[in-house]
């Protein structure tokens, strides 16, 4: 099967903008390079991407497999910041934590206390210890701990992103090397065709994409990277992805997210508590994201109850870092997050019923992590046809447990 000589990426968040990078990266290349166009009908990381925790680990994750995805890809991002000036958005800063998650913390599947996970995970090679409260201090100056904590875990290799300059300098790079980022009604995908042709077929390729202002797009791939927007966009093609329903009263799938500041002292790294979940935001504003895993709201939650909880969170976080003693809420959302049905990636092209074969789908919630390696690991299947073994478990075909 040859190389596509055009793909399209439906989806401007990180997953696609990683992707889309691969694929035009001249020093990733074995042949000719693809053209590439990316379609988003918002703007680039305007949607799951920019309100994302962006927490890079593999932390509560007891799949053995799916851990070592996960490790994989932090070892991509490392390569990734290296090839496309990573100073403005890599964060490899380390993660402490103290104390068991909250019991309805969907970001953290592993039921187990602190001692228990930094001996699991250091029995897999997973950089993790427990450090004594005297160390904190030296680690993180803007956190108070509680008296009653005497020892918080660390991990040293983890970390996290500022996705907005990440996608920016990503597409950017895309650009450069000859490809396109189209966005709103241009980059609204409204339908998709697939006329099945021979190798050697015409030109202009198998998929047609048509998009909201009226376009239609030829291509040889099609790749979505839509996020929570994966089901309508798979639906297009006669063969939706299901995803866990964002819109039912009580769905897991959106989250709270809060940010606030300034910090007197800023933060500087990713801490996890039993209360509240902290990272810096925007270091030089002394910003701070906040979420937590105690905190159950949906898309129909009052606006009233939406500021009350991101008060309390403010409060829980000035409890922990002193500097956020005047600190206000400035911004709150609730952040739609995908989720497959049995909570692990789907990665792999679709087949609907009659079609033959689909568009290529990745979607997952853990995007930011799995984001640079699901890139490079997309990228070498759909240029040279051979797939990937790390990816077998994640075929969208398998059985969806939910």
């Amino acid at each position: 099967m040859p190389s596509p000589a055009r793909i399209v990426v439906i989806g401007a968040g990180v997953l696609g903008a990683a992707l889309a990078h691969r694929l035009t990266d001249p020093a990733a290349a074995s042949g000719p390079l693809p053209h590439v166009t990316v379609l988003d009908r918002e703007a680039p990381a305007h949607g799951t991407s920019r309100w994302s925790l962006a927490w890079l680990n593999s932390n509560g994750v007891t799949d053995r497999r799916y851990h070592e995805l996960r490790t994989g890809s932090l070892r991509a991002w490392a390569r990734l910041a290296r090839a496309a000036d990573g100073r403005d958005w890599y964060r490899p800063v380390g993660n402490m934590r103290w104390s068991s998650p909250a019991a309805g913390d969907r970001d953290d599947t592993a039921r187990e206390g602190p001692a228990a996970r930094v001996r699991r995970l250091r029995d897999w090679g997973y950089p993790a210890e427990l450090v004594p409260a005297s160390r904190v201090a030296a680690l993180e100056p803007a956190l108070r701990l509680p008296a009653d904590v005497r020892e918080v875990a660390w991990y040293p290799e983890e970390g996290y992103v500022r996705t907005e300059p990440l996608v920016t300098g990503l597409l950017e790079r895309v650009t450069h090397a000859g490809g396109e980022v189209r966005t709103g009604v241009a980059g609204h995908v409204v339908g998709l065709e697939h006329t099945a042709r021979a190798d050697s077929g015409p030109p202009e390729g198998s998929w047609t994409v048509r998009t909201a202002d009226g376009g239609a797009l030829h291509a040889d791939a099609v790749v979505c990277c839509a996020g929570r927007w994966t089901p309508g966009v798979t639906a297009f093609a006669g063969a939706p992805v299901p995803l866990v329903d964002p819109v039912a009263a009580g769905s897991a799938a959106p989250g709270l997210v809060v940010r606030v500041g300034p910090a007197r002292t800023p933060l500087t790294r990713v801490v996890h508590t039993p209360d509240v979940h902290l990272r810096p935001h925007d270091e030089a504003a002394g910003t701070v994201h906040l979420e937590a895993g105690d905190v159950h709201v949906d898309l129909h939650t009052p606006p009233d109850v939406l500021d009350h909880w991101a008060g309390t969170l403010l409060d829980r976080a000035r409890a922990l870092v002193p500097g956020l003693a005047h600190a206000r809420v400035l911004e709150r959302r609730v952040c739609v997050r995908p989720l497959p049905l049995d909570g692990l990636p789907v990665v792999g092209p679709l087949d609907p019923p009659g079609a033959g074969r689909g568009p290529y789908v990745v979607v997952t919630h853990s995007g930011v992590t799995l984001a640079a390696g699901l890139a490079e690991l997309v990228a070498a299947e759909l240029l040279t046809g051979d797939p990937q073994p790390a990816l077998e478990p994640y075929r969208p075909h398998r059985p969806h447990r939910g």
